[in-house]
């Protein structure tokens, strides 16, 4: 195997982990392999390898340049990245080269920003965030630590999205808006105020659920 083979190791095999690696490979991974619990049941995530389990991910971590936690699920996802870096693995940063960021928008680590999402002048990205297909993140947002800007979604400027939240599919928040940690935003939604931590906030304009 060549010296300049890039070794990219992905965890979570399922449809979120084909976006990821599909990005990867657009942007120079050209080693790209599978890790998953369905090891043995599933040996393919789209036309990747699945070649292990967790367990065989965290034994074999030496063979990667970089590994990328590619679920979905907030929580998980947060866990397992943690677990990641405490063993010493260098995570990866996926952007699509279809995507559009400005040059002065910082991404951390183990984050994904997909086809079609825009980004501008002045946000932040945390840490094993989603910034999924067609969202628009406007200027001067905070999208905090593992937080998921579904498809479609719309941040006017200056919004703070907490760490862990949950903005779903198609909704709009307005400028200034903060929303909480661990929020979940029902799809559709139009959010016009705060949104406390730890809330579930639907419909338009959006209210509190409990």
């Amino acid at each position: 195997m060549s010296q300049s083979t890039k070794r990219l190791a992905l965890y979570g095999a399922g449809g979120h982990g084909k976006v990821a690696a599909e990005i990867a490979e657009q942007i120079g991974w050209d080693d790209i392999s599978f890790f998953d619990n369905k090891y043995g049941e599933k040996t393919q995530c789209g036309r990747w390898p699945i070649v292990g389990n967790e367990l065989a991910l965290f034994e074999r971590l030496n063979e990667f340049d970089s590994i990328f936690v590619s679920i979905g699920n907030n929580q998980i996802r947060a866990n397992k990245q943690t677990a990641l870096i405490d063993a010493g693995a260098s995570l990866a940063i996926l952007i699509s080269p279809r995507a559009i960021i400005s040059p002065s928008v910082q991404v951390g680590y183990g984050s994904l920003i997909v086809q079609g999402a825009i980004i501008n002048i002045g946000s932040q990205i945390g840490s094993g965030v989603i910034i999924n297909t067609g969202a628009c993140v406007d200027h001067d947002c905070n999208v905090e630590d593992f937080a998921h800007i579904c498809p479609g979604t719309m941040l006017s400027g200056g919004v703070q999205v907490k760490k862990g939240a949950w903005v779903g599919i198609g909704s709009s928040i307005i400028q200034s808006v903060v929303i909480g940690q661990d929020c979940l935003i029902g799809a559709g939604s139009v959010v016009v105020s705060d949104i406390a931590d730890n809330t579930k906030a639907f419909g338009v304009p959006a209210k509190i659920k409990h």
